[in-house]
């Protein structure tokens, strides 16, 4: 099978993360001061957490919203080791949704990006993370049942205008 080495196919925007300490104090200020529309507050465990973060045993809070029309997830992974790499506190990633993961990912791996891990299921939805030259992480999806939007994702189909 051939495999494209040409530019990945991003096909729209997902969300920013942002690492956060304290999940009750970071909500009060993303909800109360920036207006965030809470769409949902999930657990995260288990193998594929402990893929992504590269901790065994890995857990967390991760809390998103709407703020201006994007999504912004607020991520709490506990105290943060010192120099582990994975998520942590100041922890951000640019995000971005694709149609067929399996096929992006054969492309980055194609293209030299070294991905972290396979592409594995959070929540619902496959992702798997590649770097930018300075570490940035830069997390690739797929959403479930053709979904284009992570408010569809967590509010149904059609609602990713409301």
């Amino acid at each position: 099978m051939a495999v494209d080495t040409g530019p990945l196919g991003i096909g729209g925007f997902s969300h920013i993360c942002v690492g956060v300490s304290d999940m009750d104090r970071s909500l009060a200020f993303y909800r109360d001061a920036l207006g965030m529309d809470v769409v949902f507050d999930v657990e995260l465990e288990g193998p594929s957490m402990e893929s992504v973060t590269g901790q065994s045993g890995a857990k967390g809070r991760m809390v998103g919203g709407l703020i201006g029309g994007a999504v912004v997830e607020l991520l709490a992974l506990g105290d943060e080791p010192t120099g582990t790499p994975g998520p942590r506190i100041g922890y951000t990633n640019m995000s971005f949704r694709c149609d067929d993961l399996d096929a992006t990912y054969r492309q980055a791996v194609a293209l030299g990006l070294r991905p972290r891990q396979e592409p594995v299921d959070i929540g619902g939805v496959r992702m798997f993370f590649v770097t930018d030259p300075d570490g940035t992480p830069i997390e690739l999806i797929e959403l479930p049942a053709g979904l284009t939007s992570s408010v569809e994702l967590w509010r149904g189909p059609g609602s990713a205008s409301a």
